[in-house]
């Protein structure tokens, strides 16, 4: 099964659950118990499901996912008929986004950050702009072990990932070089030297992203494999 259709299935699953969930609750029937999360653990699974859902979807560093992890960490226990909206509405969100046809909804979220750190660079703020770039690159080589089956631990470097993508066969010898080196910009940015990093670098990276973006990414969302 495709990464697109998986993710318009489990959206449609914890949609049709969280509305029989709200609908039980209206007919009154039992007791409210979404609003004792911590005593269903039904009720617990599907909200720990919806909250990973919305983080594959749309991104851990999003603001939809963000937003939902803070209103279960701030509100939970106080507020849980609340908190059980939000949550409802977060997962219709993503089951109406990933049903969209025609649109990469993993591209165009790439893509704002691409523009966020194009508009640093253009301010002068370029390890700024090498930092969110290299949030893009370590993104997209993520998603790439995942959807080729390529094993790699949660605290792995980017230079292992980048390595076990060629060594896979994923992509050829070029991109592994080009990542590389892109991937020491980034490394450069984070040790701050910043006489090592220009407009022009940096430029040259985001234009390299956008171009390795779209050839990861399908019409659907999906990741490719690289030429």
């Amino acid at each position: 099964m495709d990464a697109g259709k998986e993710m318009k299935e489990k959206s449609k699953k914890l949609v049709g659950e969280g509305d029989a969930f709200k609908k039980d609750f209206l007919d009154g029937c039992g007791y409210r118990w979404y609003r004792h999360s911590a005593r269903n653990a039904d009720y617990v699974r599907w909200k720990r499901d919806c909250l990973a859902l919305v983080k594959a979807f749309f991104g851990a560093d999003s603001r939809d996912y963000s937003e939902l992890a803070d209103v279960e960490k701030d509100r939970a226990l106080r507020g849980s008929g609340s908190v059980f909206m939000v949550f409802l509405k977060a997962v219709k969100k993503t089951q109406i986004e990933a049903a969209a046809p025609g649109v990469s909804r993993a591209a165009d979220r790439l893509e704002d950050f691409l523009a966020r750190a194009e508009g640093l660079a253009r301010k002068g703020y370029y390890v700024s702009a090498v930092t969110l770039a290299g949030t893009v690159l370590e993104d997209v080589l993520r998603r790439l072990c995942e959807v080729n089956s390529v094993f790699c631990a949660e605290n792995a470097t980017l230079e292992t990932l980048n390595d076990k993508l060629r060594g896979a066969g994923v992509y050829a010898p070029a991109w592994h070089r080009e990542t590389a080196l892109r991937i020491s910009l980034r490394r450069t940015a984070e040790l701050c030297y910043t006489e090592k990093i220009t407009e022009r670098n940096v430029l040259k990276m985001i234009s390299w992203l956008r171009e390795f973006v779209q050839r990861q990414f399908s019409r659907s969302g999906s990741v490719k494999t690289a030429a």
